[in-house]
């Protein structure tokens, strides 16, 4: 593993024990090594942390999403993917981490809640509004407003689950559940906006 990703799971460790404000350069240097140098070089700053750890967790997810307005798969088989992507996204540890971090630091650092809103779930929702408007311009939907479009197929595919994941009260869903949640939100997606031009497989 790299150095880097080194300085990012000692953060996120560190983070979960100590909380943001508790958990300093100097702790990170101690944890893995290395230098103020080289850790600098990384991440200036503990905001470099987080948007980091923010970076590793949406990027499966933009990765998945940053072609869609060149695809040609059919909208149910894109629509799935991008659940799939979802679901990995925000049900994996970091990310639940994350959110329990957001958590315990609101009243004293609100800004991080804001950063990691704003480089994470808000940059989804932009990805899937111009995958709304690339499949109405095809014809295959008709939306008439695309964030309420976007919250529900997305709420409808991850639901509280994160948030259950985030207070301890859930495992993490297994593979049929999941494959239940992405078949039930794509249907309902395309039953509410799909138009007759809509190949679904």
């Amino acid at each position: 593993m790299d150095r880097r990703n080194q300085y990012l799971d000692a953060a996120l460790r560190l983070f979960a024990e100590h909380g943001y404000v508790g958990t300093s350069m100097d702790m990170l240097i101690a944890e893995v090594g290395g230098s103020k140098a080289t850790l600098y070089k990384h991440f200036p700053a503990k905001d470099d942390l987080v948007a980091g750890l923010i970076d590793r967790i949406a990027g499966t997810i933009s990765q998945d999403m940053a072609d869609l307005k060149a695809s040609t798969t059919p909208l149910s088989v894109e629509l799935t993917a991008i659940a799939r992507s979802a679901c990995s996204g925000v049900w994996s540890p970091e990310a639940v981490a994350l959110v329990r971090l957001c958590l315990g630091e609101f009243g004293r650092f609100p800004q991080l809640a804001r950063t990691v809103w704003e480089n994470a779930p808000e940059v989804t929702y932009a990805n899937f509004r111009a995958f709304i408007a690339e499949r109405q311009r095809r014809g295959e939907i008709v939306v008439d407003d695309p964030q309420i479009a976007a919250e529900q197929f997305l709420g409808g595919t991850v639901g509280h689950q994160q948030l259950k994941l985030a207070f301890g009260m859930a495992a993490p869903p297994n593979e049929s559940e999941i494959e239940a949640r992405i078949e039930s939100a794509v249907k309902t997606f395309i039953a509410r906006y799909g138009t007759n031009n809509v190949a679904l497989a």
